[in-house]
């Protein structure tokens, strides 16, 4: 899934002002610092699941006997999907 910068940085954004209006933590960089860390994670977190899906993709057209459209294809793809996110993030 694709965002915009804007939509992204409106994320970020709404991030840090319920972190600060919940007095969830006290930040020790200045804003705009933050806000552009922010903006990485949620941009490299974006880029991870588009990895994982394409993955999962070319392995699910791997196995022949799974016929697109079904059932059986919908769950293994998504085991598959899982496996390649889970295994991604935990790098």
């Amino acid at each position: 899934m694709k965002y915009s910068k804007d939509r992204i940085r409106n994320i970020a954004r709404n991030i840090i002002k319920n972190l600060e209006n919940n007095k969830l933590v006290d930040f020790l960089v200045s804003r705009d610092i933050l806000l552009s860390e922010i903006e990485n994670v949620i941009e490299d977190y974006f880029k991870i699941n588009a990895q994982a899906y394409e993955v999962a993709l070319e392995e699910i057209k791997k196995k022949k006997k799974i016929m697109a459209g079904s059932i059986e294809w919908d769950i293994t793809f998504h085991q598959l999907y899982e496996q390649e996110l889970n295994k991604r993030l935990l790098k």
